[in-house]
Protein backbone atom coordinates (compact mmCIF):
# COMPACT_ATOMS: atom_id res chain seq x y z
CA UNK A 1 0.00 0.00 0.00
CA UNK A 2 1.45 3.31 -0.80
CA UNK A 3 2.03 5.97 2.14
CA UNK A 4 -0.61 8.34 3.00
CA UNK A 5 -0.41 11.83 1.77
CA UNK A 6 -0.77 14.00 4.43
CA UNK A 7 -2.45 17.55 3.57
CA UNK A 8 -2.47 20.60 5.40
CA UNK A 9 -5.68 21.11 7.21
CA UNK A 10 -8.90 22.93 6.06
CA UNK A 11 -12.15 24.33 8.35
CA UNK A 12 -14.27 22.43 6.13
CA UNK A 13 -14.17 19.48 3.28
CA UNK A 14 -17.14 19.80 1.17
CA UNK A 15 -17.38 16.22 0.50
CA UNK A 16 -19.31 15.99 -3.75
CA UNK A 17 -19.76 18.44 -6.15
CA UNK A 18 -23.04 18.59 -7.46
CA UNK A 19 -25.29 21.40 -6.63
CA UNK A 20 -25.57 20.93 -2.98
CA UNK A 21 -21.74 21.32 -3.13
CA UNK A 22 -21.20 24.25 -5.31
CA UNK A 23 -23.84 25.99 -2.96
CA UNK A 24 -21.90 24.84 0.62
CA UNK A 25 -18.28 25.65 -1.04
CA UNK A 26 -19.39 28.98 -1.97
CA UNK A 27 -21.17 30.19 1.27
CA UNK A 28 -18.59 27.99 3.82
CA UNK A 29 -15.56 29.95 1.47
CA UNK A 30 -17.29 33.09 1.60
CA UNK A 31 -17.77 33.12 4.97
CA UNK A 32 -14.29 32.95 5.53
CA UNK A 33 -13.46 29.58 5.68
CA UNK A 34 -11.03 27.60 4.26
CA UNK A 35 -12.73 25.13 2.48
CA UNK A 36 -11.81 22.07 0.15
CA UNK A 37 -14.17 20.63 -2.32
CA UNK A 38 -13.84 17.10 -3.51
CA UNK A 39 -15.27 15.92 -6.43
CA UNK A 40 -15.50 12.14 -7.99
CA UNK A 41 -15.92 13.67 -11.84
CA UNK A 42 -14.00 16.15 -13.97
CA UNK A 43 -16.71 18.88 -13.44
CA UNK A 44 -18.84 20.21 -11.37
CA UNK A 45 -22.53 20.30 -11.40
CA UNK A 46 -23.11 16.76 -11.08
CA UNK A 47 -26.41 15.32 -12.75
CA UNK A 48 -27.14 18.93 -14.20
CA UNK A 49 -23.59 18.39 -16.21
CA UNK A 50 -22.02 14.94 -16.13
CA UNK A 51 -25.45 13.34 -15.86
CA UNK A 52 -26.26 15.80 -18.60
CA UNK A 53 -29.81 17.19 -17.32
CA UNK A 54 -28.96 20.84 -17.52
CA UNK A 55 -32.11 21.90 -15.44
CA UNK A 56 -32.11 23.64 -11.91
CA UNK A 57 -35.58 22.63 -10.90
CA UNK A 58 -37.59 23.97 -7.80
CA UNK A 59 -36.94 28.13 -8.08
CA UNK A 60 -40.06 28.98 -8.11
CA UNK A 61 -43.36 27.51 -7.40
CA UNK A 62 -46.62 26.52 -9.28
CA UNK A 63 -44.88 23.62 -11.30
CA UNK A 64 -47.23 21.29 -12.16
CA UNK A 65 -47.02 16.94 -12.92
CA UNK A 66 -46.11 16.69 -16.94
CA UNK A 67 -49.43 14.22 -17.25
CA UNK A 68 -51.53 17.19 -15.78
CA UNK A 69 -49.79 19.15 -18.36
CA UNK A 70 -50.79 16.85 -21.27
CA UNK A 71 -54.29 16.25 -19.66
CA UNK A 72 -54.84 19.73 -20.15
CA UNK A 73 -52.77 20.83 -22.99
CA UNK A 74 -50.87 23.51 -21.72
CA UNK A 75 -47.54 24.60 -21.83
CA UNK A 76 -45.25 25.52 -19.46
CA UNK A 77 -45.44 29.85 -19.98
CA UNK A 78 -48.85 29.30 -19.70
CA UNK A 79 -48.35 28.74 -15.59
CA UNK A 80 -48.56 30.90 -13.02
CA UNK A 81 -45.16 30.97 -10.67
CA UNK A 82 -46.89 32.82 -7.47
CA UNK A 83 -43.66 32.89 -5.64
CA UNK A 84 -39.79 32.83 -5.59
CA UNK A 85 -38.40 29.67 -3.82
CA UNK A 86 -35.02 29.36 -4.19
CA UNK A 87 -32.57 32.68 -4.17
CA UNK A 88 -28.86 33.37 -2.82
CA UNK A 89 -26.26 31.56 -4.29
CA UNK A 90 -28.47 30.10 -6.72
CA UNK A 91 -29.50 33.59 -8.23
CA UNK A 92 -25.50 34.20 -8.87
CA UNK A 93 -25.19 31.47 -10.50
CA UNK A 94 -28.07 32.28 -12.81
CA UNK A 95 -26.93 35.60 -13.11
CA UNK A 96 -22.97 34.41 -14.12
CA UNK A 97 -24.32 31.65 -16.67
CA UNK A 98 -26.72 33.96 -18.20
CA UNK A 99 -23.72 36.52 -18.77
CA UNK A 100 -21.78 34.27 -20.43
CA UNK A 101 -24.26 33.55 -22.37
CA UNK A 102 -25.23 29.78 -21.68
CA UNK A 103 -29.19 30.52 -21.11
CA UNK A 104 -31.26 33.24 -21.53
CA UNK A 105 -33.04 32.82 -18.32
CA UNK A 106 -35.61 31.70 -15.68
CA UNK A 107 -39.11 29.71 -17.72
CA UNK A 108 -37.18 30.46 -20.51
CA UNK A 109 -35.55 28.69 -23.22
CA UNK A 110 -33.67 29.97 -26.67
CA UNK A 111 -35.57 27.19 -28.86
CA UNK A 112 -38.79 27.81 -27.19
CA UNK A 113 -38.43 31.69 -27.84
CA UNK A 114 -38.41 30.74 -31.69
CA UNK A 115 -40.65 28.43 -31.66
CA UNK A 116 -42.88 28.92 -28.60
CA UNK A 117 -45.19 25.60 -29.50
CA UNK A 118 -42.09 23.55 -27.99
CA UNK A 119 -43.38 24.50 -24.60
CA UNK A 120 -45.73 21.72 -24.68
CA UNK A 121 -42.94 18.92 -25.00
CA UNK A 122 -41.39 19.56 -21.10
CA UNK A 123 -40.49 21.05 -17.61
CA UNK A 124 -38.49 23.85 -18.56
CA UNK A 125 -39.89 26.05 -15.61
CA UNK A 126 -37.15 27.12 -13.80
CA UNK A 127 -34.00 27.06 -15.09
CA UNK A 128 -32.05 25.73 -18.14
CA UNK A 129 -28.62 26.25 -19.36
CA UNK A 130 -25.34 25.07 -21.45
CA UNK A 131 -23.67 22.62 -20.20
CA UNK A 132 -20.15 23.78 -21.02
CA UNK A 133 -21.40 26.80 -20.10
CA UNK A 134 -22.02 25.82 -16.58
CA UNK A 135 -19.10 23.82 -16.18
CA UNK A 136 -16.76 27.27 -16.79
CA UNK A 137 -19.39 29.20 -14.13
CA UNK A 138 -18.93 26.90 -11.22
CA UNK A 139 -14.81 26.74 -11.81
CA UNK A 140 -14.39 30.47 -12.01
CA UNK A 141 -16.62 31.05 -8.70
CA UNK A 142 -14.76 28.38 -7.13
CA UNK A 143 -11.68 30.46 -7.67
CA UNK A 144 -13.66 33.65 -6.95
CA UNK A 145 -14.16 32.38 -3.44
CA UNK A 146 -10.74 30.98 -3.08
CA UNK A 147 -12.44 27.10 -3.10
CA UNK A 148 -9.49 24.33 -3.39
CA UNK A 149 -11.13 21.70 -5.80
CA UNK A 150 -9.70 18.08 -6.03
CA UNK A 151 -11.36 16.55 -9.24
CA UNK A 152 -11.12 13.25 -10.21
CA UNK A 153 -11.09 12.41 -6.08
CA UNK A 154 -13.51 10.33 -4.46
CA UNK A 155 -13.73 10.25 -0.22
CA UNK A 156 -12.94 6.73 0.69
CA UNK A 157 -13.00 6.87 4.29
CA UNK A 158 -13.02 9.18 7.67
CA UNK A 159 -11.03 9.42 10.98
CA UNK A 160 -13.05 9.67 14.34
CA UNK A 161 -12.37 10.63 17.78
CA UNK A 162 -15.02 10.27 19.93
CA UNK A 163 -17.50 10.22 17.53
CA UNK A 164 -16.27 13.47 16.20
CA UNK A 165 -14.48 13.46 12.42
CA UNK A 166 -10.83 14.60 12.44
CA UNK A 167 -10.79 14.48 8.63
CA UNK A 168 -11.19 12.35 5.30
CA UNK A 169 -9.37 10.05 3.82
CA UNK A 170 -9.90 10.46 -0.64
CA UNK A 171 -8.27 8.99 -3.15
CA UNK A 172 -7.49 9.78 -6.54
CA UNK A 173 -4.84 9.41 -9.08
CA UNK A 174 -1.74 10.73 -6.90
CA UNK A 175 -2.68 7.99 -3.93
CA UNK A 176 -4.60 8.55 -0.52
CA UNK A 177 -4.28 11.72 0.81
CA UNK A 178 -5.79 12.75 4.19
CA UNK A 179 -7.46 15.88 4.80
CA UNK A 180 -7.64 17.23 8.35
CA UNK A 181 -11.03 19.40 8.90
CA UNK A 182 -12.66 21.14 11.60
CA UNK A 183 -16.05 20.24 9.37
CA UNK A 184 -17.49 18.10 7.05
CA UNK A 185 -20.68 18.56 4.62
CA UNK A 186 -21.73 15.34 3.06
CA UNK A 187 -23.23 16.62 -0.38
CA UNK A 188 -22.63 13.20 -2.33
CA UNK A 189 -26.04 12.42 -2.65
CA UNK A 190 -25.38 8.97 -1.52
CA UNK A 191 -24.51 9.90 2.16
CA UNK A 192 -20.98 8.62 1.87
CA UNK A 193 -19.12 10.58 4.64
CA UNK A 194 -21.98 9.83 7.08
CA UNK A 195 -21.91 6.05 6.25
CA UNK A 196 -17.93 6.14 6.54
CA UNK A 197 -18.50 7.67 10.03
CA UNK A 198 -20.62 5.18 11.52
CA UNK A 199 -23.94 7.56 11.50
CA UNK A 200 -27.17 5.74 10.55
CA UNK A 201 -28.53 5.97 7.12
CA UNK A 202 -31.68 4.32 5.02
CA UNK A 203 -32.14 3.45 1.69
CA UNK A 204 -35.29 3.71 -0.58
CA UNK A 205 -38.19 2.77 1.05
CA UNK A 206 -37.48 1.78 4.71
CA UNK A 207 -40.06 -0.84 3.73
CA UNK A 208 -39.16 -2.51 0.34
CA UNK A 209 -36.47 -0.73 -0.34
CA UNK A 210 -37.63 0.14 -3.56
CA UNK A 211 -35.81 3.18 -5.10
CA UNK A 212 -36.59 5.76 -7.17
CA UNK A 213 -36.27 5.24 -11.38
CA UNK A 214 -32.69 5.66 -12.79
CA UNK A 215 -31.49 6.25 -16.05
CA UNK A 216 -29.25 7.82 -18.63
CA UNK A 217 -29.79 11.01 -20.25
CA UNK A 218 -29.32 11.48 -23.71
CA UNK A 219 -29.04 14.31 -26.27
CA UNK A 220 -29.67 14.61 -29.89
CA UNK A 221 -29.00 16.69 -32.56
CA UNK A 222 -30.05 17.90 -36.22
CA UNK A 223 -33.73 18.03 -35.27
CA UNK A 224 -35.71 20.41 -37.43
CA UNK A 225 -37.76 21.94 -34.55
CA UNK A 226 -40.42 24.01 -36.48
CA UNK A 227 -41.34 20.45 -37.69
CA UNK A 228 -41.74 19.18 -33.73
CA UNK A 229 -43.97 22.77 -33.10
CA UNK A 230 -46.12 22.17 -35.89
CA UNK A 231 -46.73 18.79 -34.93
CA UNK A 232 -46.94 19.77 -31.49
CA UNK A 233 -49.28 22.96 -32.36
CA UNK A 234 -51.91 20.34 -34.55
CA UNK A 235 -52.57 18.66 -31.24
CA UNK A 236 -49.40 15.88 -31.39
CA UNK A 237 -49.26 13.96 -28.10
CA UNK A 238 -45.58 15.52 -26.53
CA UNK A 239 -45.05 12.20 -25.06
CA UNK A 240 -45.58 10.98 -28.84
CA UNK A 241 -46.81 7.82 -27.61
CA UNK A 242 -48.72 6.83 -30.76
CA UNK A 243 -45.49 6.70 -32.40
CA UNK A 244 -44.07 4.58 -30.05
CA UNK A 245 -46.90 2.22 -30.06
CA UNK A 246 -46.48 1.89 -33.73
CA UNK A 247 -42.85 1.18 -33.40
CA UNK A 248 -43.35 -1.39 -30.84
CA UNK A 249 -45.51 -3.36 -33.15
CA UNK A 250 -43.39 -3.33 -36.06
CA UNK A 251 -40.41 -4.11 -33.73
CA UNK A 252 -41.52 -6.00 -30.75
CA UNK A 253 -37.96 -7.52 -30.47
CA UNK A 254 -36.27 -4.09 -29.90
CA UNK A 255 -37.71 -3.49 -26.06
CA UNK A 256 -38.75 0.31 -27.25
CA UNK A 257 -40.04 2.55 -24.91
CA UNK A 258 -43.96 3.39 -24.94
CA UNK A 259 -43.59 6.78 -24.37
CA UNK A 260 -40.68 9.77 -24.70
CA UNK A 261 -40.17 12.62 -22.65
CA UNK A 262 -37.85 15.05 -24.47
CA UNK A 263 -36.58 18.39 -23.62
CA UNK A 264 -35.60 21.52 -26.04
CA UNK A 265 -31.94 22.54 -25.12
CA UNK A 266 -30.59 25.91 -25.85
CA UNK A 267 -28.58 24.44 -28.86
CA UNK A 268 -31.00 25.05 -32.49
CA UNK A 269 -32.17 21.89 -33.16
CA UNK A 270 -31.02 19.68 -30.31
CA UNK A 271 -32.88 18.18 -27.48
CA UNK A 272 -32.28 16.23 -24.23
CA UNK A 273 -33.79 12.75 -24.10
CA UNK A 274 -35.01 11.63 -20.13
CA UNK A 275 -38.31 9.63 -20.31
CA UNK A 276 -37.44 6.47 -22.25
CA UNK A 277 -34.11 6.33 -21.09
CA UNK A 278 -35.18 5.91 -17.38
CA UNK A 279 -35.66 2.25 -15.30
CA UNK A 280 -36.58 0.54 -11.98
CA UNK A 281 -34.66 -2.14 -10.27
CA UNK A 282 -31.06 0.11 -10.40
CA UNK A 283 -29.05 0.49 -7.05
CA UNK A 284 -27.51 3.57 -7.48
CA UNK A 285 -24.48 2.48 -4.40
CA UNK A 286 -23.66 -0.28 -6.64
CA UNK A 287 -20.72 -0.39 -8.91
CA UNK A 288 -22.26 -3.49 -10.76
CA UNK A 289 -25.81 -1.97 -11.42
CA UNK A 290 -24.28 1.07 -12.18
CA UNK A 291 -21.77 -0.17 -14.86
CA UNK A 292 -25.09 -2.01 -16.39
CA UNK A 293 -27.64 1.35 -16.11
CA UNK A 294 -24.47 3.16 -18.26
CA UNK A 295 -24.17 0.47 -20.98
CA UNK A 296 -27.57 -0.15 -21.40
CA UNK A 297 -28.27 3.08 -21.68
CA UNK A 298 -26.17 4.06 -24.13
CA UNK A 299 -27.68 1.02 -26.23
CA UNK A 300 -31.12 2.00 -25.36
CA UNK A 301 -30.02 5.79 -27.19
CA UNK A 302 -28.46 4.78 -29.97
CA UNK A 303 -31.52 2.56 -30.60
CA UNK A 304 -33.97 5.11 -29.99
CA UNK A 305 -32.39 7.70 -32.15
CA UNK A 306 -32.19 4.90 -35.23
CA UNK A 307 -35.30 3.21 -35.00
CA UNK A 308 -38.16 5.60 -33.30
CA UNK A 309 -37.00 8.93 -33.83
CA UNK A 310 -35.41 9.09 -37.56
CA UNK A 311 -38.35 6.46 -38.95
CA UNK A 312 -41.39 8.20 -37.22
CA UNK A 313 -41.43 11.09 -34.98
CA UNK A 314 -41.82 14.54 -36.90
CA UNK A 315 -38.98 16.78 -37.42
CA UNK A 316 -36.92 13.64 -36.10
CA UNK A 317 -35.88 12.33 -39.77
CA UNK A 318 -32.28 13.64 -39.42
CA UNK A 319 -31.77 13.09 -35.95
CA UNK A 320 -28.29 11.78 -34.98
CA UNK A 321 -27.03 11.21 -31.18
CA UNK A 322 -24.81 13.88 -29.80
CA UNK A 323 -24.36 12.39 -26.39
CA UNK A 324 -25.11 10.19 -23.17
CA UNK A 325 -24.28 11.39 -20.18
CA UNK A 326 -21.07 10.72 -18.42
CA UNK A 327 -22.59 9.51 -15.25
CA UNK A 328 -26.35 8.14 -14.86
CA UNK A 329 -29.38 10.29 -13.39
CA UNK A 330 -29.49 8.83 -9.99
CA UNK A 331 -32.67 9.97 -7.99
CA UNK A 332 -32.67 7.93 -4.50
CA UNK A 333 -30.18 6.50 -2.42
CA UNK A 334 -29.04 6.69 0.84
CA UNK A 335 -30.15 9.01 3.51
CA UNK A 336 -29.34 9.95 6.62
CA UNK A 337 -31.36 9.17 9.61
CA UNK A 338 -31.49 12.76 11.08
CA UNK A 339 -32.23 14.82 14.56
CA UNK A 340 -36.05 15.27 12.70
CA UNK A 341 -36.99 15.17 9.35
CA UNK A 342 -39.13 16.32 6.86
CA UNK A 343 -42.40 14.68 6.67
CA UNK A 344 -44.51 13.83 3.87
CA UNK A 345 -47.37 15.16 7.11
CA UNK A 346 -45.20 18.22 6.80
CA UNK A 347 -45.92 18.78 3.28
CA UNK A 348 -49.22 17.94 3.19
CA UNK A 349 -50.56 19.69 6.85
CA UNK A 350 -48.18 22.89 7.08
CA UNK A 351 -44.66 23.22 8.50
CA UNK A 352 -43.57 25.64 11.66
CA UNK A 353 -41.45 28.01 9.83
CA UNK A 354 -39.05 29.06 12.87
CA UNK A 355 -36.81 25.85 11.81
CA UNK A 356 -36.32 26.26 7.90
CA UNK A 357 -33.31 27.09 6.29
CA UNK A 358 -33.97 26.28 2.44
CA UNK A 359 -37.41 25.98 0.35
CA UNK A 360 -38.35 23.75 -2.58
CA UNK A 361 -41.04 24.86 -5.32
CA UNK A 362 -41.15 21.48 -7.20
CA UNK A 363 -44.19 19.52 -6.55
CA UNK A 364 -44.45 16.28 -5.32
CA UNK A 365 -41.85 14.51 -8.25
CA UNK A 366 -40.79 10.81 -6.99
CA UNK A 367 -40.70 8.28 -9.27
CA UNK A 368 -40.54 4.92 -7.68
CA UNK A 369 -40.56 1.33 -9.05
CA UNK A 370 -44.26 -0.12 -8.45
CA UNK A 371 -44.68 -2.05 -11.63
CA UNK A 372 -43.95 0.16 -14.11
CA UNK A 373 -43.58 3.28 -11.99
CA UNK A 374 -45.98 5.30 -9.89
CA UNK A 375 -45.80 9.36 -8.38
CA UNK A 376 -47.82 8.07 -5.62
CA UNK A 377 -48.72 11.65 -4.17
CA UNK A 378 -48.77 13.53 -7.53
CA UNK A 379 -50.72 10.87 -9.26
CA UNK A 380 -53.22 10.96 -6.44
CA UNK A 381 -53.33 15.05 -6.99
CA UNK A 382 -51.73 15.53 -3.46
CA UNK A 383 -50.05 18.53 -3.27
CA UNK A 384 -47.40 20.37 -1.20
CA UNK A 385 -49.61 23.09 1.28
CA UNK A 386 -49.39 26.65 0.29
CA UNK A 387 -46.80 25.30 -2.87
CA UNK A 388 -43.65 25.33 -1.25
CA UNK A 389 -41.77 22.61 0.64
CA UNK A 390 -39.93 24.27 3.59
CA UNK A 391 -36.16 22.14 4.59
CA UNK A 392 -35.82 21.93 8.09
CA UNK A 393 -31.97 22.24 9.32
CA UNK A 394 -32.40 19.50 11.84
CA UNK A 395 -33.12 16.74 8.67
CA UNK A 396 -29.90 17.45 7.35
CA UNK A 397 -27.87 16.47 11.03
CA UNK A 398 -27.36 13.50 11.06
CA UNK A 399 -28.72 11.92 14.29
CA UNK A 400 -25.76 11.77 16.76
CA UNK A 401 -23.50 13.08 14.65
CA UNK A 402 -20.96 16.14 15.87
CA UNK A 403 -19.13 17.89 12.59
CA UNK A 404 -20.97 16.33 9.81
CA UNK A 405 -23.97 18.20 8.37
CA UNK A 406 -25.55 16.63 4.76
CA UNK A 407 -27.01 18.58 1.92
CA UNK A 408 -29.00 17.70 -1.23
CA UNK A 409 -30.96 14.53 -1.62
CA UNK A 410 -29.20 12.50 1.07
CA UNK A 411 -30.93 14.75 3.72
CA UNK A 412 -33.76 13.06 6.03
CA UNK A 413 -36.86 13.00 3.56
CA UNK A 414 -39.73 11.03 4.56
CA UNK A 415 -41.63 9.14 1.65
CA UNK A 416 -43.11 11.28 -0.77
CA UNK A 417 -41.65 14.36 0.85
CA UNK A 418 -37.96 13.63 -0.86
CA UNK A 419 -39.76 14.74 -4.35
CA UNK A 420 -39.63 18.22 -3.74
CA UNK A 421 -36.70 17.77 -1.98
CA UNK A 422 -34.20 16.17 -4.13
CA UNK A 423 -34.38 18.75 -6.98
CA UNK A 424 -31.67 20.56 -7.96
CA UNK A 425 -32.35 24.14 -6.98
CA UNK A 426 -33.82 22.96 -3.43
CA UNK A 427 -30.03 20.85 -3.38
CA UNK A 428 -28.52 24.36 -3.99
CA UNK A 429 -30.04 26.20 -1.44
CA UNK A 430 -29.06 23.29 1.47
CA UNK A 431 -25.96 22.78 1.01
CA UNK A 432 -26.14 26.88 1.41
CA UNK A 433 -27.31 26.74 4.13
CA UNK A 434 -25.03 23.60 5.22
CA UNK A 435 -22.09 25.82 4.27
CA UNK A 436 -23.49 28.84 6.63
CA UNK A 437 -24.03 26.65 9.37
CA UNK A 438 -20.74 25.22 8.59
CA UNK A 439 -18.91 28.85 9.27
CA UNK A 440 -21.04 29.21 12.38
CA UNK A 441 -20.32 26.30 14.16
CA UNK A 442 -16.21 26.34 13.25
CA UNK A 443 -16.47 29.60 14.75
CA UNK A 444 -18.10 28.98 17.72
CA UNK A 445 -16.66 25.33 17.84
CA UNK A 446 -19.96 24.03 18.09
CA UNK A 447 -21.55 21.16 16.97
CA UNK A 448 -23.87 21.68 14.18
CA UNK A 449 -26.88 21.08 16.33
CA UNK A 450 -25.84 23.35 18.62
CA UNK A 451 -25.92 26.64 15.75
CA UNK A 452 -28.49 29.25 16.52
CA UNK A 453 -31.12 28.38 13.75
CA UNK A 454 -32.44 31.71 14.26
CA UNK A 455 -29.51 33.16 13.49
CA UNK A 456 -28.61 30.84 10.43
CA UNK A 457 -31.97 31.94 8.86
CA UNK A 458 -31.22 35.61 9.67
CA UNK A 459 -27.29 35.30 7.57
CA UNK A 460 -28.84 33.09 5.06
CA UNK A 461 -32.01 35.91 4.52
CA UNK A 462 -29.55 38.97 4.26
CA UNK A 463 -27.50 37.12 1.00
CA UNK A 464 -30.92 36.41 -0.23
CA UNK A 465 -32.01 33.28 0.18
CA UNK A 466 -35.22 32.28 0.87
CA UNK A 467 -36.12 30.95 4.25
CA UNK A 468 -39.81 32.02 4.98
CA UNK A 469 -42.63 29.45 3.96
Amino acid sequence: MTDIIQLKAADVAVCGGGPAGIGAAIAAARAGLKTVLIEATGCLGGTSTSGGLPMFLGATTGSVPFPKMVELGLKYSELPHPRKAVGGIFDLIVDRIVAAGGSTGICRVPQTDKYPGLDRMGCHDDFIFDIETGKRVFDSLMEEFGVTLRYYARVIDVKTTCGRIDGIYFSDKSGISYLPVSAVIDCTGDADCVRHAGLSTVKGDPETGAMAIAGLVAHVENVDSAAVEKYLNEGGDPWFKPFCAKARADYPGLNLPSRLIMFPMPQPGVFMINGGLSWGGYDGTSGKDLTALTIRGRIEADRITKVLLRRYLPGFENATLRSTAAYPGIRETHRIVSEGPLTEKDLLEGQEPDGIVALGGRHFDLQRFVGAGSQVFAEKGMKVRGGVAGIPYSAMIPAGSQNIIAAGRCIDAEGQALGPARVMSTCMATGEAAGTAAALAVREKKRFIDVSVTELRKILRLGGAEVDI
